[in-house]
């Protein structure tokens, strides 16, 4: 290889290679293992880097779990933006590889590209009880579209090892790849590095690559009960008058246009990209639960389901009963498409944006119906107030993080019917749903965004990932907003069946109040803080752009009680 050190080489090649392939954005984690690879990247992310170094963008962190969600926050705005690619992570050997699991197990079902860059010891010191071993081959098991261990580079190895690896890994991260468990999806890949010392830095040249590859030609499935084989091109949707369309999680403006290309009406997820136009009913869920709309929800002969819906039972169930079943783009995982579904794609065909030839006139009446339902009414100050002013505070293409719990379904009771042209873009990690790494996943979001941020989350899931606020002073502060809505605890326990226990166990195992003040905690890591307690203040807190680091605390009833019942403040 070129170069002293051989690992060294190795990694610079290897930075190459995924820059080359489109990677622009590193997430490093400390430690020695991953020496060469840190070097390479510290060396590329300097103004005066080395000639032939490429261009790329450094975020260095010390917590790994924090580190796999910053990486999947920017991802994710980057594919919001349009600029879909891998984000790399880079870790050291041992428990830091299994820090990244809860990321990689969101990014597996989101569908987004993560390449996981984790060093470990030469074959040499593996099973002999060496320091900071550990079995690290397979450990993300399914989570990962491709998994390679790659042997510790040697001195007699010629080049180029390194920027093939880096090409596969970018086609498998992309979906590219033709020999998937399942259908073609973005998602995580893990390259497992051996490295040998030493691990230091040699100051050699860095590579000049070319890349040869063609784009793999990309196909279309469908799936009937269990997934069938590639078959050919859709055909357009049955002529039916009375269809529903549901816009999950990532369904984007897609599913908009169809909904208004068969004026039918469209119940769509705040995080879905498609919560807009004259088809959108916002009010769906208070309507479904309502005796009038479970009925007039029975007459639908055809659902289209487009992005992965997964916020409420009600949809769910709508979904379950649909006498004819469409679906395109549900997800990463194909194989969780339901079963009975008819037909689904990877994307929406186009021609599904056709009007079949024996189509009859809209159904005006059935649209009619649903957009009678009305507008929901929130309560003086809660939750839902709460997402009514946060909604009225985003512009046309603001970009929200959204926590998954309760943040997001008050957004989905209370959020517009947005003007398509003045819609905000809002996204969360709906893949599994957890509130893991929300604060790092908006802070990432926040890195790649040209402009300031607005997240969103309950205080459980802001103190769930606190550490999520630690940025170096070497490191890019964002311009970030946290809206921390804390009502003492988990409250969305409450709308679900375990409320009907005793309230002492609910309150212990669910809602788990913590009495915390978040105040300080915002000092510690240098984020402005504000406290605000009516929806006036609120209006007033969200008004302007923030600056840096920014925690808005939304005190509801209920926050801050302790151990001893009593409030934070006002006791």
């Amino acid at each position: 290889m070129t170069g002293t050190f051989p690992s060294a080489a190795f990694s610079r090649e290897l930075i190459a290679g995924l820059a080359l392939h489109g990677v622009r954005d590193y997430v490093l984690c400390p430690g020695s293992r991953s020496g060469p690879l840190a070097h390479a990247l510290a060396a590329a992310a300097r103004p005066d880097r080395p000639e032939n170094a490429p261009e790329i963008e450094l975020h260095v962190r010390i917590d790994e779990r924090a580190a796999g969600f910053l990486a999947l926050g920017i991802a994710k705005a980057r594919a919001a933006a349009g600029e879909a690619a891998p984000v790399a992570i880079v870790t050291t050997s041992g428990t830091a590889v299994g820090n990244l699991m809860p990321a990689v197990m969101e990014a597996h079902h989101s569908g987004v590209p993560l390449l996981l860059l984790t060093a470990d010891r030469p074959g040499e010191l593996k099973g002999v009880g060496a320091n900071q071993t550990t079995d690290q081959v397979g450990l993300f098991d399914s989570f990962v579209r491709w998994s390679v261990e790659s042997a510790a580079p040697t001195e007699r190895e010629g080049d180029g090892r390194a920027a093939r690896m880096a090409a596969r890994a970018v086609d498998a991260a992309m979906g590219t790849e033709s020999e998937h468990d399942t259908l073609p999806g973005k998602g995580p890949v893990h390259l497992n590095l051996d490295f040998r010392a030493p691990l230091q830095d040699d100051g050699g040249p860095w590579p000049v690559l070319i890349s040869h590859r063609e784009p793999e030609p990309r196909g279309r499935w469908r799936a009937s009960g269990i997934f069938d084989a590639f078959v050919g091109g859709p055909a357009p949707l049955p002529a039916k008058r009375r269809g529903i369309v549901i816009a999950g999680d990532g369904a984007g403006d897609d599913a908009r246009r169809l909904a208004e290309t068969h004026r039918w009406p469209l119940l769509a997820e705040p995080t879905s990209g498609a919560r807009a136009g004259e088809c959108c009913i916002p009010g769906y869920l208070a309507f479904l639960r309502s005796d009038r709309g479970r009925t007039v929800a029975g007459e639908a002969t055809i659902v289209v389901v487009v992005g992965r819906p997964t916020l409420t039972r009600e949809v769910q169930e709508l979904i379950g009963k649909a006498k004819d079943l469409r679906i395109a783009a549900h997800g990463a995982r194909w194989k969780e498409a339901p079963r009975h579904a008819t037909r689904v794609e990877e994307t929406v065909p186009d021609e599904w944006f056709q009007l079949a030839k024996d189509a009859p006139a809209p159904d005006d009446v059935w649209l009619g119906y649903w957009q009678a339902a009305p507008a929901p009414r929130p309560d003086p100050w809660g939750a839902d107030a709460v997402a009514v002013e946060l909604a009225a505070s985003l512009a046309a293409g603001d970009l929200c993080v959204v926590g998954s719990s309760g943040s997001i379904r008050a957004l989905d009771r209370v959020a517009p019917a947005w003007d398509p042209a003045s819609a905000p873009v809002l996204i969360a990690n709906r893949g599994l749903a957890g509130i893991d790494g929300t604060v790092s996943t908006a802070m990432g979001a926040a890195l790649a965004s040209d402009r300031p941020v607005t997240a969103v989350m309950g205080d459980v899931t802001f103190l769930h990932d606190v550490g999520g606020l630690l940025v170096g002073p070497r490191e890019r502060r964002p311009d970030l907003r946290i809206v921390v809505v804390n009502d003492g605890g988990g409250r969305i326990f409450g709308m679900l069946e375990h409320s009907g226990a005793d309230p002492a166990n609910v309150e212990r195992v669910f809602t788990t109040p913590h009495g915390v003040n978040l105040a300080p905690i915002a000092a510690a890591y240098g984020a402005s803080y504000a406290e605000v307690s009516d929806a006036e203040s609120l209006r007033a807190a969200l008004a302007p752009a923030p600056a840096g680091v920014e925690i808005v605390e939304v005190l509801l009833p209920g926050a801050g009680a302790g151990a001893d019942g009593d409030e934070r403040r006002g006791a």
